[in-house]
């Protein structure tokens, strides 16, 4: 089963997602800002993150330089309701699968997690 780390400051949208994903067969953890989602990638080695941009004490593109760094075969899947183009190129630039606009298409999501992981790890 697939561990997805959900990060996001807006706890619902997290647990509507993780719920969400769980219904399809995913294992979730969850994150609120960029240095818990930092922290859990090395604690909990998730198979994929699924991340915003605009966070508090350390924003996704900050998470995602460092994630990039420590667990490079982890792929990142970004999304965004208020960043605008620049920063969505830029999570692609630093290493980001994708980047989705909020707000999100559920399906969308989870066809992209699945693309952004290797086969095995979809199992």
């Amino acid at each position: 089963m697939s561990r997805i780390l959900i990060v996001d400051d807006e706890q619902d949208l997290v647990s509507y997602i993780a719920a969400e994903l769980r219904a399809v067969g995913f294992a979730t953890g969850d994150a609120y800002n960029g240095v818990e989602a930092v922290l859990k990638v090395l604690d909990d080695k998730p198979d994929a993150v699924l991340m915003d941009i605009r966070m508090p004490k350390l924003d996704g593109l900050g998470a995602l330089r460092i994630i990039r760094r420590i667990a490079p075969e982890v792929p990142v899947v970004m999304f965004t309701g208020q960043a605008g183009q620049g920063d969505m190129l830029e999570s692609t630039r630093l290493g980001a699968f994708s980047c989705l606009s909020k707000p999100l298409a559920i399906e969308k999501v989870i066809n992209t997690l699945r693309q952004a992981m290797p086969v095995e790890a979809v199992r």
